[in-house]
């Protein structure tokens, strides 16, 4: 026999709810960063009680790991899929890791994760530890997999992988910090930024030095 719709409705509105605790806990944290959010305003903004978001995250620093990692775990896996599977040239490869590396900095709230990490990494290490072993060292790695199969390949030059890495992720912080300290100016756009950055690093990866 279904169940009555009512108990259906009930049972959807029960799952809906981690992730309406995580949009309101995005947009509070986003406004008053790490330390000065409070989980009450969080329950207000999602419209249930703060116990009810102790059913879901065991503490403030839980529930701001599950938002960064429910924006950038999906989006990493999707990487590392095509990784495995990928057969066409690495500099295609790595136009593509580049793209998605746009996406993440400009249509995700991660970059309002990082900058509130930058300012109070300090006071709260396990945010920032957080931040780092699962979204900055995993896309790290996926980067080194892209140099490292061009280089195996001859298609790109042999190089210090671990610096190259820096080399391309470094500047995107920076980009992206930028952008979100000053706002939205035409200096930092990141469309003409990312086409620039793609070409130096392919040009400086390029086993031809006139590639």
């Amino acid at each position: 026999m279904p169940a009555p719709a009512t108990d259906q409705k009930f049972q959807r509105r029960k799952e809906e709810r981690p992730s309406e605790i995580m949009a309101a806990g995005l947009k509070i944290f986003a406004e008053k960063g790490f330390a000065a959010t409070k989980l009450e305003e969080v329950a207000e903004a999602a419209g249930v009680s703060k116990a009810t978001i102790y059913l879901y995250f065991d503490s403030k620093t839980d529930l701001f790991t599950a938002i960064a990692r429910d924006i950038a775990t999906p989006r990493l896996d999707g990487i590392e899929k095509l990784l495995d599977a990928y057969e066409g040239s690495s500099a295609d490869l790595l136009d593509f890791v580049m793209a998605k590396l746009k996406d993440i900095t400009t249509g995700t709230a991660l970059p309002s994760l990082a900058k509130i990490i930058l300012a109070e990494s300090a006071n709260f290490p396990e945010i920032r530890e957080f931040y780092r072993d699962h979204i900055i060292l995993r896309g790290a790695a996926n980067l080194s997999r892209v140099i490292e199969r061009g280089i195996e390949r001859g298609e790109f030059r042999n190089c210090n992988v671990n610096a190259a890495v820096q080399e391309i992720i470094f500047p995107i912080l920076m980009n992206t910090l930028a952008r979100n300290i000053f706002g939205e100016l035409p200096l930092f756009g990141p469309d003409g930024f990312f086409t620039a950055h793609a070409e130096f690093v392919a040009r400086g990866l390029a086993a031809d030095k006139e590639a």
